[in-house]
């Protein structure tokens, strides 16, 4: 029995690899598509966060004081002063035009009312559209506006006799420390990447697990593979699925070695425990998808489904608003996405490098997916003989 499971197994594999040797969608939407996505992101994001953004600034006082806070401005890592503009006007059509990110605008007599301690308004305006640069550029150009006060008050104070361990107890109080925890570089590829590839990853496995199988159904060919199985539904969709299994394996692995080995991300546990979740993840994504187009074997109906479930897991990860913060109902209703699963094990053992018995739960949550395609293998075995379903 065992002989003629793989052997079954076997035939419907080598006919699988004939189909996608013969039909390019199947290299493009797993081997093109997450190559393609690999060279853009980790490109993109070489630098882990945006560098030298375009800043406008309006210097109404041309004091010594503001050309110095200007060019204090234009040495932060994130800005770059490319405009000296007359008026707020010209500096406002410039940002209309996508010219510049943000605005600054130095009013009259900001150097002599600093100085006199009469609190002049240094007033930005940031485009807040593109959040990244926007938030980035708001946080350098805040940041060196209260160092320029810290340094009037520290020159004020110097001139009325005060020693310096005096006046910083009275520029800043309170001295604050603060560490960045699993992402002390505030590099947003980190915070990015190991998420939005594996995001990606998932739709490619559901879309194709989904493509593959409903496409037999499409096409009138179901009975074929299904006999060409020994009419075993376990034997053909095992061997249907197993090539795509190595494929995106391997395409998960990469994406791990090009994260973790030459990116240099965060990585405070062993590879080895992130590669066997990549394959459980892998599996977890197909066997959801067998699940899909066996509850709707229709392709057009699965592939929609496949697609709404897939985007949904981005915001079902908790990676861009935490799980825990939303009413527990949504709580219950993320852990039936991988993708969740896959981010709390990352947290813990890339960020935390926490022992591998704190992910045991969510490794057991991916085994658990495996046996969802065993509810479709009647429904799927039946599409597959009798083709009832309409192909349009």
């Amino acid at each position: 029995m065992s002989e003629n499971i793989f052997s079954n197994i076997n035939k419907a594999f080598v006919r699988e690899l004939k189909r996608i040797v013969r039909d390019p969608v199947y290299i493009l939407g797993t081997v093109v598509v997450m190559t393609f996505c690999y060279v853009f992101f980790l490109t993109l994001f070489d630098e882990g966060l945006p560098q030298r953004m375009p800043v406008a600034v309006v210097d109404n006082d041309n004091s010594s004081l503001s050309r110095q806070y200007i060019r204090n401005v234009d040495a932060t890592q994130l800005a770059k002063v490319t405009m000296h503009l007359a008026n707020y006007t010209e500096a406002r059509k410039e940002m209309q035009k996508g010219n510049v990110y943000a605005i600054i605008v130095i009013p009259h007599e900001f150097a002599s009312d600093l100085y006199a301690s009469r609190q002049p308004k240094l007033t930005f305006y940031v485009n807040d559209a593109y959040l990244v640069a926007g938030s980035l550029l708001l946080k350098d150009i805040t940041y060196m506006s209260e160092l320029t006060a810290g340094a009037a008050k520290q020159t004020t104070l110097l001139a009325k006799g005060f020693e310096d361990s005096r006046i910083m107890g009275i520029i800043q109080p309170v001295n604050i420390d603060t560490h960045l925890i699993g992402n002390p570089w505030a590099n947003y590829g980190i915070y990015l990447l190991n998420v939005l590839l594996p995001g990606i990853l998932q739709l490619m496995i559901l879309m194709l697990t989904v493509y593959a199988v409903g496409t037999e159904l499409k096409l009138k060919t179901s009975k074929e593979w299904l006999h060409n199985s020994g009419d075993s539904m376990l034997a053909a969709l095992t061997g249907k699925i197993l090539p795509y299994t190595i494929i995106f394996s391997v395409l998960g692995i990469i994406a791990d070695i090009l994260l973790y080995k030459f990116m240099h991300y965060p990585m405070n546990a062993g590879m080895t425990w992130m590669i066997i979740t990549t394959i459980l993840y892998v599996l977890a994504y197909q066997a959801m998808g067998i699940l899909i187009i066996g509850t709707t074997p229709v392709l057009r109906d699965g592939v929609t489904l496949a697609a709404f479930y897939g985007l949904l897991g981005f915001t079902m990860a908790g990676f861009t608003f935490p799980i825990e913060q939303l009413p527990y109902p949504f709580r219950i209703f993320s852990e039936i996405f991988p993708i969740r699963h896959y981010f709390e094990i990352y947290v813990n053992q890339c960020l935390n490098g926490l022992p591998i018995g704190y992910s045991v739960a969510q490794l057991l949550s991916l085994v658990a997916f495996l046996v969802l395609p065993m509810f479709v293998f009647n429904r799927l075995k039946k599409a597959a003989i009798y083709q009832h379903y309409p192909i349009k």
